[in-house]
């Protein structure tokens, strides 16, 4: 995970997995602001040049300002070094502003580099993408900078108080946009991992549907092809389901198979996958896990199947299929082996076990 280490990812990001999803969909964004505003800093530099200002702001408008940008733009794109780019994306737009009040707070154009403060504090906020806690800290330094630089250097701006105010609610206005963005941001993130969730599950027990569990079969094999991690699949079914859809209608066999699926899912262990085919049947994907091992976990399931007491129906049993992922086995074969043994089991008189 890309996480940005500069921060205590409990405080700010208490979603999991939004700052992550945020900067992966805000990085083209953080590019294009560093090389416009990369263009555009040499455009202040050359008019400073024109009326004579100090050299050294000069340069620092003309180069170094731009080269830092410029590398910004760069390091997006290579995932690896983002939380460099962060970083220099939190100290930049704190350095410029920084260094021009330094460099003329004693003189009087002094009232001519305020604006650049304010912009840059609304730049911080609301135009380089930082993460809301990044941006706080960022703008809140820059602001508490030309405060201390203020009251160590002195100005003769009469109207310091005035800018002092504006500067202040220019603060204000970019801390508020921000927050208005960042939640907009989360609420579209939540409402995607609610689609998300919605379209990979089955709408009646909540377990994966078969195309996710696809999907989470190909996470696991894609690591390691030749299955020496062994992987295996549980298939099973309600034996005589129908019985309770003829004799008690389809709502309590639509709760009989809720209550079923809850069953599973409290009886696997952490790291098993429990998903629906169709109709009673399901089957269990079963990471790091030979036949042998799926064997005693389908027991207990057993067991615990066999000793539950379905709601206006009472006892049920179901029979079992078993089959470990063979190298380079597509999810298809390896169902069909499991659908096989598991046919065995119900024509061997069912609530019974076999391997495929």
């Amino acid at each position: 995970m890309n996480r940005l280490s500069l921060l205590p990812p409990s405080l700010f990001d208490p979603l999991p997995g939004f700052q992550v999803w945020y900067r992966s969909i805000k990085v083209v964004q953080i590019r294009y602001s560093a090389f416009i505003t990369a263009l555009l800093y040499p455009c202040y530099g050359l008019i400073e040049a024109s009326m004579d200002l100090a050299p050294l702001q000069v340069w620092f408008h003309i180069a170094v300002v731009p080269l830092t940008l410029l590398l910004i733009a760069i390091l997006s794109f290579s995932r690896r070094l983002h939380n460099v780019m962060y970083a220099l994306l939190m100290v930049i737009p704190c350095a410029a502003p920084l260094f021009s009040l330094y460099i003329n707070l004693q003189t009087p154009l002094s009232p001519y580099f305020v604006p650049e403060l304010y912009l840059n504090l609304l730049w911080t906020f609301v135009i380089s993408v930082l993460p809301l806690g990044c941006a706080f800290i960022t703008a809140t330094s820059t602001l508490l900078g030309a405060l201390i630089l203020i009251e160590l250097r002195g100005t003769p701006d009469q109207f310091l108080l005035l800018n002092l105010l504006w500067t202040g609610s220019a603060y204000l206005f970019g801390l508020v946009g921000a927050v208005v963005l960042e939640q907009a941001y989360r609420a579209l993130f939540q409402q995607q991992r609610l689609l998300e969730h919605s379209a990979s599950t089955d709408s009646l027990t909540t377990l994966w549907n078969r195309e996710k569990m696809g999907q989470l079969f190909d996470q696991v094999t894609s690591v390691d092809p030749v299955g020496i991690h062994p992987v295996s699949v549980i298939m099973l079914d309600i034996d005589h389901f129908k019985q309770v859809n003829d004799q008690h209608g389809h709502a309590v066999g639509d709760h009989v198979l809720s209550s079923f699926a809850n069953l599973l899912r409290l009886n696997v262990r952490q790291h098993d996958q429990v998903g629906r085919i169709g109709g009673e049947e399901f089957f269990i994907l079963l990471p790091d896990t030979d036949e042998h091992r799926a064997h005693v976990l389908a027991s207990h399931l057993q067991s615990r199947i066999n000793g539950f007491e379905f709601e206006r129906v009472g006892h049920k049993s179901a029979s079992f299929g078993i089959a470990q992922y063979r190298p380079h086995e597509t999810l298809a074969q390896l169902l069909s082996r499991a659908d096989q043994a598991l046919y065995r089991a119900k024509a061997n008189g069912r609530n019974r076990i076999e391997v495929g």
